[in-house]
């Protein structure tokens, strides 16, 4: 019978030695399995039947046997003569029939179920290690809603440990405002039967305080009767896609773009600055609708608005991005010109149509204002009457005028990207101007007169002006106006030599008349010493005063630069020396001071000025003092807020009581009445320890002739 289920049996069955391992006997179920020869069974262990790393295990299980007892091991790991691993299950018996130390082993192959199980336990691990480490939280509920299980991920998301949690339901954590009723409706919603998968949102706290949104999604499982058994929820921390969310709707609603979304050809969405464009208040005015209802039927280019929006809107849906320039209207019928950018837009699973339009409406007018600017200067650059050129900052030639051309007589095509200065600047020339972008033509303008030379070699006297022009700080070109002065250089040279002329002529005439003067004065002088009549001698005298004092005044002419500005210092000083010697030598004991206060005159008022001071000056040294009193005379001149005033004083003996200048017939005082008359004047005196005459008069600078004719006929300048 023993040995019926030896060789009967279709495990594999072997007897071995129990002291020496070796296999004594095998089956046929043996040899299949194990790959071995009936042959080889003389040479083979039991540790054959182990890989190397497992020996150790077969000293184990020796050490545990007891020898006259059966021994079971679970699973061993044997290996093939071929090398493949199996997994067994060994039981062996004490065995005396016909051996003194044999035991029979019987051997179970469990590979498949041990493969199983490790499968199984790889699926666990596996299943564990996805539910520990996945971006979402796990959280399984029992029937009445309170955690069983709590994953890493969600102490990671949540900050609550598994501790604080297990066992207990959704009131344990701190909801947002009103989002525990959230929760509680759609628990609701599972135990109630009517769905078994529920997703919302709500904002909940983290532990330590700060406010997170959650996105969360729950399942149910029921049993045959439809009652719970256990929910599953997973939990995503999307509050770093809520905050993008709210980023991108204040930039999509505050673009200054308008933006819209388009479902094929119709608006399903669109931002604040697509209401400016059109025109319109709400969104329901634009929702719903289509490009063509804001649009003419016909755009500029001639192309009818309802095709070419429809295959511009076809191209984006395939994907290829759309540029163009497009004409809406607005609700009242205004037309806007836009330029409008497609783009497909892909939305879980949907496929839309980004348009991106921008008013080009101001963009337009600024086109149309350069457009204009452009032709302007274009313009005014060709037809300028004066000659103009170009350079870029190498001081090339770029462009130059019809004058420039008329002018120097070279052709634009001669000049372009040659240097100015190497075609019209000649070899002998030595005068510097700056060039493109030298520091002289950095930021400024000059102006220069210059020589440069014309195709022919001909010489050109001109007025240059350079003008640099800067964009950002850094030159970008420069023009140059050219203006002939060649003929107004030779009219320069000739009213240069009349000017002379006439100087020379206008001195001879002072000269000669100085000369006639100074004749007559000293006829007078002769005449006087001839003279036995002391009053017609003194009346000689002071005619002869008269006449030095126009000729010092034509002197001072004479050497002056014009005829506006006359000074009036040397004037009286020279004319206090001519009273001096002129007078007799009883008055040489007067002192003379002089104060004119730097006053100016033109020949129209300096003429009369000076004769009505030799009259007021005479007049002092004759009248007041007696014979070898000394004293002194002042002579002031002021100029004030256009008036000037002339003041003679002395310190002598003062008028008489009974004076008054209209009674006096005589020669002087008529003079000064005529004279203060003629410069538009007032004159007034005092007596009080000194007589004082002063005449005021109104500051008249004209040019023009000098000649003045006393109004009486008694003197001329």
């Amino acid at each position: 019978m023993d040995r019926s289920l030896f060789d009967l049996n279709p495990n594999p069955v072997l007897i071995y030695d129990k002291d020496s391992l070796d296999i004594l006997e095998a089956n046929g179920a043996f040899f299949e399995k194990y790959g071995f020869q009936k042959d080889e069974l003389k040479s083979l262990n039991l540790h054959d039947l182990r890989p190397k790393e497992a020996s150790e295990e077969l000293h184990q299980a020796i050490e545990n046997r007891e020898d006259n007892e059966s021994n079971h091991i679970e699973v061993a790991r044997h290996q093939t003569k071929e090398g493949p691993l199996i997994y067994v299950m060994v039981s062996s018996h004490p065995y005396k029939n016909g051996y003194k130390n044999a035991r029979m082993a019987f051997v179970h192959d469990v590979t498949e179920r041990v493969e199983a199980e490790k499968k199984a336990k790889r699926a666990f691990d596996e299943l564990n290690h996805h539910v520990n480490h996945s971006p979402l939280a796990m959280i399984k509920w029992d029937a009445d809603f309170n955690i069983i299980e709590w994953s890493q991920r969600a102490k990671e998301i949540t900050g609550y440990p598994k501790s604080l949690v297990l066992g207990h339901s959704p009131e344990v954590f701190n909801f947002h405002e009103d989002d525990l009723h959230v929760v509680k409706r759609n628990m609701n919603y599972l135990i109630s039967g009517k769905g078994d998968k529920t997703h919302f949102e709500v904002k909940m706290y983290h532990q330590d305080g700060h406010l997170i949104d959650l996105s969360i999604h729950t399942s149910v499982m029921r049993d045959d009767s439809g009652d719970l058994i256990s929910v599953l929820t997973f939990i995503e921390d999307v509050t770093d896609e809520k905050q993008a969310e709210i980023r991108y709707e204040r930039l999509f609603e505050n673009a200054n773009d308008g933006i819209f979304i388009m479902d094929g050809d119709e608006f399903v969405e669109c931002n604040t600055q697509v209401l400016n464009i059109f025109g319109l208040s709400t969104k329901k005015q634009i929702l719903g609708k289509s490009p063509i209802d804001f649009s003419p039927e016909v755009q500029p280019d001639g192309q009818k608005s309802a095709g070419k929006a429809h295959k511009k809107i076809q191209k984006a849906l395939e994907g290829t991005p759309q540029v163009f320039e497009w004409q809406h209207q607005t609700w009242d019928g205004k037309a806007v010109d836009v330029e409008v950018s497609l783009n497909q837009l892909q939305l879980v699973d949907d496929v839309y149509v980004q348009a991106i339009v921008r008013d080009l409406t101001e963009q337009k007018k600024a086109q149309e204002k350069l457009r204009k600017s452009e032709e302007l200067f274009r313009k005014l650059f060709l037809k300028a009457p004066g000659a103009m050129v170009m350079i870029d900052t190498k001081n090339r030639v770029q462009k130059v005028n019809k004058s420039f051309e008329e002018l120097f007589g070279y052709d634009e095509k001669e000049l372009l990207n040659e240097d100015i200065d190497e075609i019209i600047v000649g070899e002998e020339d030595d005068q510097i101007v700056p060039r493109m972008p030298d520091e002289g033509f950095e930021k400024d303008k000059f102006y220069t007169d210059i020589v440069r030379y014309t195709k022919k070699g001909e010489k050109l006297n001109l007025l240059l002006g350079a003008i640099p022009v800067y964009l950002d700080d850094d030159p970008i070109a420069g023009f140059g106006i050219y203006v002939d002065i060649t003929e107004q250089k030779k009219y320069q040279e000739q009213l240069k030599q009349s000017v002379k002329e006439k100087q020379v002529l206008l001195e001879e005439i002072h000269h000669r008349v100085k000369n006639n003067l100074a004749i007559i004065s000293g006829m007078l002088q002769l005449q006087a010493f001839e003279a036995d009549n002391e009053e017609i001698r003194n009346a000689l005298n002071d005619g002869q005063l008269r006449i030095q004092s126009i000729g010092i005044v034509h002197e001072l002419l004479y050497q002056s630069e014009n005829f506006v500005d006359i000074s009036f210092e040397e004037y009286i000083s020279k004319l206090i020396d001519t009273i001096k010697n002129t007078l007799p030598f009883n008055h040489q004991h007067i002192d003379v001071k002089v104060d004119t206060g730097d006053v100016l005159m033109d020949i129209n008022q300096a003429i009369p000025t000076a004769i009505l001071i030799n009259e007021l000056v005479t007049n002092a040294y004759k009248h007041a003092f007696d014979d070898d009193q000394p004293g002194t005379i002042e002579i002031l001149l002021r100029e004030y807020d256009q008036e000037i005033s002339i003041m003679v004083r002395d310190d002598g003996k003062g008028l008489p009581e009974d004076f008054l200048v209209e009674d006096h017939a005589s020669i002087g005082m008529n003079l000064i009445e005529t004279l203060t008359n003629q410069l538009e004047g007032e004159l007034s005196y005092t007596s009080d320890k000194g007589t004082e005459f002063k005449v005021v008069f109104e500051s008249k600078k004209q040019t023009g002739s000098g000649s003045i004719l006393l109004s009486n006929g008694n003197g001329t300048s």
